[in-house]
């Protein structure tokens, strides 16, 4: 078997608004991302109550836990924003499994239905999801057994948008000069300037230039250890097969180290190969052990 212990990592200069490191990071600024949100959903964002990066929502420590790249929520609205440059073919169930997540999230015990808030993912690629050469998909629920579509109106909506469309006639100007931006990293409106400007300043910060090194180090460090012990394994396959008690216990000691440097429980799981729910277990109960069946006991 040939030995993948080198993971590149594109370079600090390099770095655009389509990787995650960076996107993230600049929708931190709640005017950008507001503006983005309004030319994307046609609706009015209020004050945005809050604005998390890797937002790690774990339902039951039995659930599968997930990582919200940008979510956030107004006063009738919760919205969840993603960047994605790889396609993994799993969007639109990672959509419904989102939506619910974030419907659990932001309900407290003893709310009504009916308060239910607006519930939005939207997923920005830079890929065509569907295959159609559109440039824009939104989806809602319908009842489809009488012809003429009868809308469910929960509340709900899932938006893909494929920046590599070649029509864009369709799509205001504002949004079709954010796709040229995504493509070609041209700014030419006065957001996209201004999300530009953000970028470059980021980049010449050396506090996130550091954090970014430091984060892509500890993940070939760990990725090198995982492979030189036998850890890696297909994640789909289950945490069991392929790895070694002393692997794996060895992967958890990593998990928790890192967990102690401030890592996000997503960086954490792709650093360490180990299932995302892993991890978050670890976050919840920090003195139990994760065995390989997926059990925890309790460490004296």
């Amino acid at each position: 078997m040939e030995n993948q212990t080198t993971t590149k990592f594109k370079p600090w200069e390099d770095l655009d608004i389509t990787d995650d490191f960076i996107f993230t990071r600049v929708m931190r600024n709640k005017k950008l991302c507001r503006t983005l949100l309004e030319m994307i959903l046609k609706v009015t964002v209020g004050r945005i109550k809050f604005l998390t990066s890797h937002h790690a929502i774990q339902i039951d420590p039995n659930a599968k836990g997930i990582i919200m790249d940008v979510y956030l929520k107004d006063e009738n609205k919760v919205i969840n924003v993603e960047m994605q440059a790889s396609n993994h073919r799993d969007l639109p169930r990672r959509a419904r499994y989102y939506q619910a997540a974030a419907d659990i999230d932001t309900t407290p015990k003893g709310s009504q239905y009916s308060d239910l808030k607006q519930n939005y993912v939207i997923f920005i690629c830079t890929f065509d999801p569907f295959h159609k050469g559109k440039p824009f998909y939104t989806f809602q629920n319908y009842c489809i057994n009488y012809g003429e579509p009868i809308p469910l109106e929960d509340g709900t909506e899932k938006i893909f948008l494929n920046t590599t469309a070649k029509d864009l006639s369709n799509l205001d100007l504002d949004l079709r000069l954010f796709y040229d931006y995504i493509k070609d990293k041209i700014a030419q409106t006065a957001f996209t300037k201004e999300l530009d400007e953000s970028i470059a300043r980021m980049k010449q910060e050396k506090e996130e230039r550091n954090m970014y090194l430091t984060y892509t180090s500890r993940m070939m460090e760990c990725r090198r250890d995982g492979y030189e012990e036998g850890l890696f394994t297909g994640r789909e396959e289950g945490i069991s097969i392929g790895l070694e008690r002393g692997a794996y216990q060895k992967a958890l000691e990593t998990a928790k180290r890192l967990l102690s440097y401030g890592d996000s429980p997503e960086k954490v799981a792709m650093c360490t190969n180990l299932p995302l729910d892993v991890v978050l277990e670890l976050t919840h109960h920090p003195l139990q052990e994760v065995r390989e069946d997926g059990t925890s006991v309790q460490l004296v």
